[in-house]
């Protein structure tokens, strides 16, 4: 009996750091730099790359099987929390399926003084954007 309780611990142990060293290794990879934001997640399959112009417009390139399909954004001050309305009055700005984007093209302009701002796509974050002044 106390031979089970060794195989168990040591096998408890072994996941145990088998978990934390591969979590380990996911915070420590380093995050994209766009202009003044970093992207903190980004499905690059889906969101190919982000251009920043001097006029502060967020600009996004697609991966063109996804050019159809709806963007939904938030802003915020603090992260994942404390959303702000965006200039029409709503906390979440769409940016709609079957606009004409042409594939390989920079498309979805945004401005904004948040310091975070998430794109969503069928429910899923794709990109979450932080200002690297406030991280």
């Amino acid at each position: 009996m106390k031979n089970t309780y060794a195989i168990l611990f040591r096998s408890f142990l072994s996941l145990f750091f088998l978990f934390a060293s591969a979590n380990l290794s996911a915070q420590s990879a380093e995050k994209t730099e766009f202009g003044p934001y970093v992207a903190l997640e980004r499905d690059s399959n889906i969101v190919k790359d982000v251009k920043i112009e001097e006029n502060g417009r967020i600009y996004l390139l697609l991966n063109p099987e996804f050019k159809e399909e709806e963007i939904i954004l938030k802003n915020s001050s603090a992260n994942k929390s404390g959303y702000r309305k965006w200039f029409n009055g709503e906390l979440e700005l769409v940016s709609p399926a079957n606009q004409g984007k042409a594939p390989g093209e920079y498309t979805d302009w945004v401005t904004t003084t948040g310091n975070y701002i998430e794109y969503y796509m069928d429910g899923k974050l794709i990109l979450h954007l932080a200002k690297k002044s406030v991280l």
